[in-house]
Formats: C-alpha cells, sequence, structure tokens
C-alpha cells in the first residue's frame, strides 16, 4: 500500500503531531507500505525532496497568511500526484483539511489537537465550517475518545486508535541516570519529577507550578524541559513557591529528552486537554510512574493506583496531593507497571497494524 501523510508538523519540530506522523510513518514503512510524507519546509536549509530512513519527504513553502495555507497545500499535493500513484492520503491536523477536494483517493484525517475542542466550546460559525471540514475524510481517527466526539452527525467511520511509543528507545539507562543526575545536582536521597511540555494554555504547566506551595515531600524535585508563552510565568511562580528546587532546561529535540528519563522517578502530565500523551508514554516506556490530570486520554494510560495516579484538572491542591501520594507509594512497581503496559497496548507497530487494517477496510 502506497500511503501519503500530509501534516504542517514533522521532524525536526517538535511536538506530539510530529512525533505521532514519524513514528506511525516508520511503523508502517516497516510493515510493508511505501509511505511519503508531504510537510511545510522550515527553513532555506532542508531539502524540496529526499529520501530519510526509507520515508519520501516532500517540502512545501507557505506564503501569505494563514487564511491562504490549506488552499497552497492542496495545489502541493495535486502537483504531487501528478508523478506519484498513492492508495490513501492520510490528513493530520486541521490546517491541510481545509481547501482539500481530492475525490479520487480515500482520505483518512486524524483529529489531534485541543484546538478542535476549542471550536466546540465557542460553537457558533465554527461548528458550520467543522461540519463542512470533516464531511471530506471517509475515515476519521483520533487519539482519545474526547477526540472523536463530534457533535453532529458525518458520514466517515469513526476509530479511537491510540498514540503509541517505541518502548526500547526510552529503557532506563543507569549510567546515563548516574551522569546527568550528578551533572543536574541531584542526590540519591532525591525525587526527580520531569515535565515534558511546552508551556502552553492547554498543558497546565501553570498549574503545576502553583502545586508546588501545597506538596509536603521535601526531596522532590522538578525538572522542566519546552517553553511557551507561559515560560515566564511558570518560572515566576517556581520562583516563589519551589525556589532552589526546580530546573528549567527550556526546548531541547526530541532525540535530546530520550535520556532525561533515565535521570527521572516520575512524570507529570498536569494537561487541560490531552490525547493519548505521547510525553506521557515515553516517560511510561522509561518505567516511570505518573501523575495526570482526568481528561482526554490520560485515563487511557494512567490506571489510577496501579501506575500512578490520576487528579483534577485544573485543581492546584489536587494535583499536590496526587504527587504526594505517589512519593508515598512503591514508585519502582508502579513504574514496571508503566513499562508493562506499553510494551503489550501502545507498541508503535501495534498501533500501524490497526491503523493498516482501518486503512484497508475503506479502500
Amino acid at each position: 500500500m502506497n500511503v501519503l501523510m500530509i501534516s504542517m508538523d514533522y521532524p525536526p519540530s517538535v511536538g506530539g503531531i510530529a512525533a505521532h506522523v514519524f513514528e506511525l510513518s516508520n511503523a508502517l514503512k516497516s510493515l510493508g507500505c511505501e509511505v511519503s510524507v508531504a510537510t511545510l519546509k522550515l527553513n532555506k536549509e532542508q531539502k524540496n525532496e529526499e529520501i530519510v530512513d526509507g520515508i519520501k519527504i516532500y517540502r512545501f513553502d507557505l506564503k501569505f497568511i494563514g487564511l491562504f495555507y490549506g488552499y497552497q497545500i492542496n495545489n502541493f499535493v495535486k502537483k504531487l500526484l501528478i508523478k506519484n500513484s498513492f492508495d490513501i492520503i492520510h490528513i493530520h491536523g486541521i490546517r491541510p483539511l481545509e481547501f482539500y477536494n481530492i475525490k479520487n483517493i480515500p482520505l483518512v484525517y486524524t483529529n489531534h489537537t485541543s484546538g478542535y475542542l476549542k471550536r466546540i466550546k465557542k460553537g457558533g460559525y465554527r461548528i458550520s465550517l467543522l461540519k463542512r471540514l470533516f464531511s471530506k475524510p471517509k475515515l476519521f481517527l483520533a487519539p482519545s475518545e474526547e477526540l472523536l466526539n463530534v457533535p453532529f452527525e458525518i458520514n466517515a467511520k469513526k476509530v479511537f486508535i491510540s498514540n503509541g511509543v517505541i518502548s526500547n528507545k526510552f529503557t532506563r539507562k543507569e549510567d546515563v541516570r548516574k551522569r546527568l543526575r550528578n551533572e543536574l545536582g541531584i542526590k540519591d536521597n532525591e525525587k526527580l519529577g520531569i515535565v515534558t511540555r511546552r508551556m502552553v494554555w492547554k498543558n497546565g504547566v501553570n498549574f503545576l507550578a502553583l502545586a508546588t506551595e501545597y506538596i509536603n515531600n521535601k526531596d522532590l524535585k522538578l525538572l522542566f524541559i519546552g517553553d511557551g508563552e507561559q515560560f515566564e510565568e511558570v518560572k515566576s511562580i517556581l520562583e516563589k513557591y519551589f525556589k532552589n528546587r526546580f530546573i528549567l532546561l527550556g526546548p531541547k529535540k526530541h532525540n535530546e529528552i530520550i535520556d532525561y528519563y533515565s535521570a527521572a522517578d516520575l512524570s507529570i502530565l498536569p494537561s487541560l486537554m490531552e490525547a493519548t500523551s505521547i510525553s506521557g508514554l515515553e516517560a511510561m516506556a522509561a518505567s516511570l510512574p505518573l501523575v495526570g490530570t482526568n481528561v482526554g486520554g490520560i485515563p487511557v494510560i494512567i490506571k489510577d493506583g496501579e501506575n500512578g495516579f490520576l487528579c483534577e484538572s485544573q485543581n492546584p491542591k489536587d494535583l499536590a496531593l496526587k504527587i504526594d501520594k505517589l512519593l508515598e507509594s512503591d514508585i519502582v512497581e508502579m513504574g514496571k507497571k508503566s513499562k508493562e503496559m506499553v510494551d503489550i497496548h501502545f507498541d508503535w507497530i501495534e498501533i500501524a497494524k490497526e491503523t493498516l487494517k482501518e486503512y484497508k477496510a475503506i479502500l
């Protein structure tokens, strides 16, 4: 099967969608599919076309304002079709869907982002726009039940398929753990919580910062990897309530983040909106227990009391309570449960098999 992925986000871009498209593409390739990716050209140094690890990459430039991006992407894809034959076109994210009008190839759409949930809450003309856009796909996928919930009838088959992880990439390395903890100044008796989140509204990192006022455990330190519009706000709150107990590393490329999971003892997902969190799955693959909010796809990966604890969204006191509760538990055994869950349920090869089955069903 020859598959074309269309996504604004793809490595070296960071984030959940970029990671999803990259890993799914590679897993499908390993199952025998030919996979191409049409994505945004980030800089002049990037080639317009190249093959990377067996994946054909086609990069488009976008001009003018966002209103015209979808139109330009659609024209770019039409030009690709002159020289290429695809069995399936799979769009990730709203923007490439806006002006899409290719009729002779089955269209699959994955509804990734919390931006969709914001549109639904605001209602009005946005609902009419979504009705028009969602009439285009033949198969409608989402990595959480919340993102699968469309408040109007669509013709497409709707299927929940979670995000995944390549488990062995994140297996804890004791030598790396010792080195990084020494570099970060983490003592043997201290516990390190890792937060690999962009500091934007939906990820709720500011609520974690506020929760530090109520954390009782004196041995906990926090490591934040990521930046965003709330960076200074988060830093200011941490300086007030958690002084000398936090580290802000700023943004890192995905391959640079991996080792830091080995240095950590737990992971925290304070999200307001979330799919089956890729950063959460990565932490689980590194044998970390988690504390996360009871929203979106987080309850899919955190089984309360087994591999971590769920807390209320936007509730700093409850978040602090569950962090303390986790630190009073057997975090090693909970971490083993995380690793076991990932290996059984969330390996990208299994996710790709499920996706390929759904592709075949619409051909």
